[in-house]
C-alpha cells in the first residue's frame, strides 16, 4: 500500500485528541477519545493510518491555530488524508462526498481505495498550487 509523506516536514504537528470514524447500523459515527459516539455532522479533516480512519472538525483550532492533517497524522506518513462533508440536522452520519484536500499530503486521487471510504462519494480536490513542494522519491 502506498503511503503518503508530509510534504512539508519543518511544520511539526501538535498534541492534539482526535476522535476516530466507524460506519455503524447505516450511520457514520465519531467516536471521542474518550470513547462517546455520536452522529457525524459537517465539515471534518481526515487521515486514514494503518486502516484507521482519524478525524476532526475542519474548522477545530487549538491556541489560534487550525488543527491539521499532520496534527491528526501525528506527523506520520498516512494511507489517505482529506475532508469529509456530512450532511447535518435531521440527516447526521450521512456521507454526501469526501476529498482528498490536504495540502500537506496531497495524496493521489488513484490511490482512494487507500482511506476506506465509500469510493462513489469522492472528489478530486483542488490544491493552492502557489507553493509545489519538492517531493523526493
Amino acid at each position: 500500500m502506498k503511503k503518503f509523506p508530509n510534504l512539508f516536514p519543518d511544520d511539526l504537528p501538535i498534541l492534539i485528541h482526535r476522535s476516530g470514524l466507524v460506519f455503524k447500523e447505516g450511520k457514520w459515527r465519531e467516536v471521542t477519545y474518550k470513547g462517546e459516539e455520536r452522529s457525524a455532522s459537517g465539515v471534518y479533516n481526515f487521515v486514514t493510518l494503518e486502516g484507521k480512519v482519524f478525524i476532526r472538525r475542519a474548522s477545530a483550532r487549538v491556541a489560534g491555530r487550525a488543527i491539521g492533517h499532520i496534527d491528526l497524522a501525528m506527523g506520520k506518513d498516512v494511507d489517505y488524508a482529506g475532508r469529509l462533508y456530512f450532511s447535518g440536522r435531521t440527516k447526521r452520519g450521512i456521507l454526501r462526498k469526501w476529498t482528498n484536500e490536504s495540502g500537506h499530503y496531497r495524496p493521489d486521487p488513484k490511490f482512494i481505495s487507500n482511506a476506506g471510504l465509500p469510493e462513489k462519494l469522492f472528489e478530486a480536490g483542488q490544491f493552492n498550487s502557489l507553493i509545489s513542494p519538492v517531493i523526493s522519491q
